[in-house]
């Protein structure tokens, strides 16, 4: 081996272009690093409601101008668009309130509510309808989809029957009407509707008279 490579000044120029080039290594690495962490930033900047949030045992209410508690929705599980603000729900139940207490139930396996807004729209799955109960089962609603506005209005879509109050039972292609205090109230049914009333004997009181007289048949 020469003499040259046995020097120390040899020795000094290896270490020295191994130490470089550890050190550029770490340089690199950091500036790799630096760099997608500055495309990853910016990408959030120009995209900042891209990513999808998810909630479980989700939970969102409304009150009124008096800033009573009108309604309260829970859902098992609640994924936020952010650009939309809807949420998308999986199993959910929906209590109305008057004076306090709980008067109407809503229970879906699916649906969506938008946050800015507060409408709900609730659908059935293969298995389970969409079903709207009152107070002691004064009232009850089973439909495909259900479209919760404001002040207690709704719009059932899907095919739709009604029991009210237990002597009249309507059926239909969809309804509109309001949860009143602990029941259905001002429901209109359209489409192909068939109403019985007073099925148990009993004679039909005003509410079920009512909403038979309000269902529009089709030719």
């Amino acid at each position: 081996m020469p003499a040259f490579f046995r020097s120390e000044w040899f020795k000094f120029v290896l270490a020295a272009g191994i130490l470089g080039g550890l050190v550029g290594l770490l340089w690199f690495a950091d500036y790799t690093a630096k760099e997608e962490t500055r495309k990853y930033n910016a990408e959030l900047k120009a995209h900042p409601m891209a990513q999808k949030i998810t909630f479980d045992d989700y939970e969102l209410k409304e009150v009124d101008d008096n800033n009573t508690l009108r309604w309260k929705l829970k859902a098992k599980r609640g994924v936020l668009e952010p650009t939309t603000k809807d949420v998308i729900l999986t199993m959910i139940n929906i209590e109305y309130y008057s004076e306090g207490k709980v008067k109407m139930k809503v229970i879906a396996p699916e649906g969506v509510v938008n946050q800015l807004s507060r409408q709900v729209k609730l659908k059935c799955n293969p298995q389970v309808n969409v079903v709207a109960e009152g107070e002691e089962g004064k009232s009850r609603l089973e439909t495909k989809s259900l479209e919760l506005t404001k002040k207690n209005q709704f719009i059932a879509t899907g095919g739709v029957n009604i029991n009210m109050s237990g002597v009249a039972k309507v059926s239909g292609d969809y309804a509109t009407g309001v949860f009143g205090k602990s029941e259905l109230q001002d429901v209109k049914i359209i489409g192909h509707t068939h109403a019985t009333i007073g099925s148990d004997g009993t004679t039909p009181d005003a509410t079920a008279t009512a909403a038979a007289a309000t269902a529009t048949p089709t030719n």
